[in-house]
C-alpha cells in the first residue's frame, strides 16, 4: 500500500477539548451498526441549473429532525440523539446511501478526520468494486483506527493507479497562524465528500466524522448540487492531496480561497472568516431578529463580540454548545472592544451533547432583510480558522432557514444549563 503524507510532524490529535482545543467535541457510547438500507438516492432525481436559486417550494413540508429534508439543489440531514434514546445514526447512515448508489463511472473524493465504523468502510470499499473511482484524504488520526486503516488499505489496493489514498500529517495545508500551532490543532478537520453519481454532482459537507460516538451527538449534513460550486470544491481537494496550495502552476491566496456563490463558501486555512464577516453584517429590526447558534466549541473573542452586540441589539437568540465551560464563558458578563457592557440571558445559552456547526439567521445583513445558515466542518476556534482543513458555506433562503431552525430547536428543547462553576480564559489567535 502507497500512503502519501505531509511534510509535517506529528498532528498532535488530542479527543478531549477544554480551553484551547478545536477539533471535536464530547464523546459518547458507540451505538450499534449503523442500518445500511439504501434508500433512493437524490442524485438520481431531476438536474436542477446550477444557476437557479433555491425556492422554498417545500416549506410546507414538516422538517425532519432525524433523517433528510430535500429542496432544490439542497439536501440537508439531521441527527436527534435525545429524541432517539441517546443514539441517532442518521446522518452517518445518509453517507452510506450515497455510497451503496455509486458505480461504475462515478466517483466519490472523501476527505475525513477520524474513521472507526467499519460500515462505512465496507459501504465505500463496495462502491469501489462496483467501478467507482474513489480517493481518500485522511487525517492522521485515521491509521489509528482498524476501520480507518481497513478503508485506507482496501481502497489503494483496490485500483491499479497508486495514490488513491493520501494520509496527511497535521492539517493538509499550509497554516495561516504563526507557529507552533496550539493543542489539538493543526489537523484535516473536514468531513467533506465530492460526489458524482450518474452524471450528477454534488459537495457534501458534514459535522460528523464516521466514528462511532458520533451517534450520540447532535450532527448534521449539508448536500449542494450544483456544478460549478463542485468545480471549486474539486480544486481545493486537488490541493489537499497534493498538500500545496499550488496545483498545476495555480497557487490559491485567501482570495482564491473563497467561492463567492451561490452558495458562498470559504476554505481554510484563511486569515479571514466567513462566519465573522457574516455576523459583522448582521443588525436586528422589527419583524428580523432571529440569530440560533448550535455550534459545539467557540473560543474566538472576535465571535463572541459579535454575538454580545447582536445579544446587545435586541436580537431573538439561543445559543447551544457542547461544553459546559463554553457556555458559561459565553453568558458571563463581559465587554465589547468600545466599553459596553454585555450580559447574555443564562436562560439562552444551554448545552448538549453535539458536534454541530450551525448559525441560522433572519435579520438585516448588509442592510437588507436575509434568511441565512452558515454551517460546515469548522468549530469557532482558532485552529478552525488558521490551522486546520476546513470547509464553511452559507445557504441562503427560507427554505434551509427554517430546517435549521427546526434542528436548533430540537437541541435546545434537550439541552441543559451548565453543571459547572469554573469560567475559563480562552487563548488568543495567533
Amino acid at each position: 500500500m502507497r500512503l502519501r503524507s505531509s511534510r509535517w510532524g506529528s498532528s498532535g490529535i488530542v479527543a478531549v477539548i477544554l480551553v484551547a482545543s478545536t477539533a471535536c467535541a464530547s464523546s459518547g457510547a458507540p451505538a450499534p451498526g449503523v442500518d445500511t438500507t439504501p434508500a433512493r438516492d437524490v442524485a438520481a432525481a431531476p438536474k436542477a441549473s446550477s444557476a437557479a436559486p433555491v425556492t422554498p417550494t417545500a416549506a410546507k413540508v414538516k422538517t425532519r429532525t432525524s433523517g433528510c429534508n430535500t429542496d432544490a439543489n439542497y439536501e440537508i440531514c439531521f441527527s436527534s440523539p435525545a429524541a432517539k434514546g441517546g443514539s441517532d445514526p442518521a446522518v452517518v447512515r445518509r453517507f452510506v446511501e450515497i455510497f451503496n448508489a455509486a458505480g461504475a463511472g462515478d466517483s466519490l473524493r472523501i476527505a475525513m478526520f477520524r474513521w472507526d465504523i467499519p460500515v462505512t468502510t465496507k459501504a465505500l470499499v463496495a462502491a469501489q468494486k462496483r467501478g467507482a473511482h474513489v480517493e481518500i484524504v485522511a487525517d492522521a488520526d485515521m491509521t489509528t483506527k482498524p476501520a480507518g486503516r481497513a478503508v485506507m488499505a482496501q481502497i489503494e489496493s483496490g485500483d491499479p493507479a497508486p495514490g488513491n489514498v493520501v494520509v496527511c500529517k497535521g492539517s493538509c495545508l499550509p497554516w495561516r497562524g504563526r507557529g507552533p500551532a496550539p493543542p489539538s490543532q493543526d489537523v484535516n478537520h473536514l468531513k467533506y465528500l465530492l460526489a458524482d453519481i450518474g452524471g450528477r454532482r454534488s459537495v457534501i459537507t458534514s459535522s460528523s466524522n464516521f466514528e462511532g460516538r458520533q451517534y450520540s451527538q447532535v450532527n448534521s449534513l449539508a448536500r449542494v448540487y450544483d456544478d460549478a460550486f463542485y468545480d471549486f470544491g474539486l480544486q481545493y481537494f486537488q490541493r489537499l492531496r497534493a498538500q500545496s496550495w499550488t496545483v498545476g502552476g495555480v497557487t490559491w491566496k485567501d482570495a482564491q480561497k473563497r467561492y463567492q456563490g451561490p452558495p458562498p463558501a470559504m476554505v481554510y486555512p484563511r486569515r479571514s472568516d466567513l462566519v465573522l464577516n457574516t455576523l459583522k453584517q448582521v443588525h436586528c429590526a422589527k419583524g428580523m431578529k432571529t440569530v440560533d447558534i448550535l455550534v459545539a466549541v467557540i473560543q474566538r473573542y472576535d465571535i463572541r463580540a459579535q454575538i454580545g452586540r447582536l445579544w446587545n441589539e435586541g436580537c431573538k437568540m439561543r445559543i447551544v454548545t457542547t461544553r459546559d465551560l463554553i457556555e458559561n464563558w459565553l453568558q458571563s458578563p463581559f465587554r465589547l472592544p468600545n466599553g459596553q457592557r454585555v450580559d447574555i440571558n443564562d436562560n439562552v445559552v444551554r448545552t448538549i451533547v453535539a458536534h454541530d456547526k450551525v448559525y441560522a439567521i433572519h435579520a438585516k445583513v448588509g442592510g437588507k432583510e436575509r434568511y441565512l445558515v452558515l454551517t460546515g466542518t469548522s468549530n469557532t476556534t482558532c485552529g478552525g480558522l488558521l490551522y486546520n482543513d476546513e470547509m464553511m458555506l452559507r445557504l441562503d433562503g427560507q427554505w434551509a432557514f427554517k430546517t435549521y431552525v427546526a434542528h436548533v430547536t430540537d437541541a435546545f428543547r434537550h439541552a441543559h444549563q451548565s453543571r459547572e462553576s469554573v469560567v475559563p480564559v480562552q487563548a488568543r489567535c495567533r
